[in-house]
């Protein structure tokens, strides 16, 4: 039988790339557009998957979810510098962040697609992350 992504770990996929968890019925949305196109391409790539592959797309997703959760507990420590003799790690949100990206980069290069140009985890991110998608049509 073959493996496949339930529903449940293709919206948790869409997210770590940056899409929304939203139905895309419209290309435009308060002027910005909508993921429709490379939407699809992430759709297609998750359908597409081979079987050896979803092992590790669960292991890449396992890993965000992680350094999210690392991220999110990092913000209890933002407020202090040291704890006795140990010192905080003032730049641990910044490096979690660059954690995020990189683990994101690796789970986009698993599938072949783009992180959502318009997310705000990836703006700005990488060299050819984030830009525009050539789509035939």
């Amino acid at each position: 039988m073959p493996l496949i992504l339930t529903p449940d770990e293709r919206a948790r996929v869409k997210y770590h790339l940056g899409y929304g968890l939203v139905n895309s019925a419209a290309s435009l949305q308060f002027g910005l557009s909508r993921p429709i196109q490379t939407l699809f391409l992430v759709e297609q790539a998750m359908t597409n998957l081979i079987d050896e592959a979803i092992p590790k797309v669960r292991q890449i997703i396992g890993i965000l979810e992680e350094v999210e959760c690392r991220l999110v507990s990092a913000q209890t420590r933002l407020a202090a510098e040291s704890l006795g003799e140990i010192r905080m790690r003032e730049k641990e949100p910044d490096l979690l962040e660059d954690e995020y990206f990189r683990w994101g980069g690796r789970l986009a290069d698993l599938l072949m697609v783009p992180f959502y140009a318009y997310s705000n985890r990836y703006r700005g991110r990488g060299p050819s992350r984030g830009g525009n998608v050539p789509v035939s049509g």
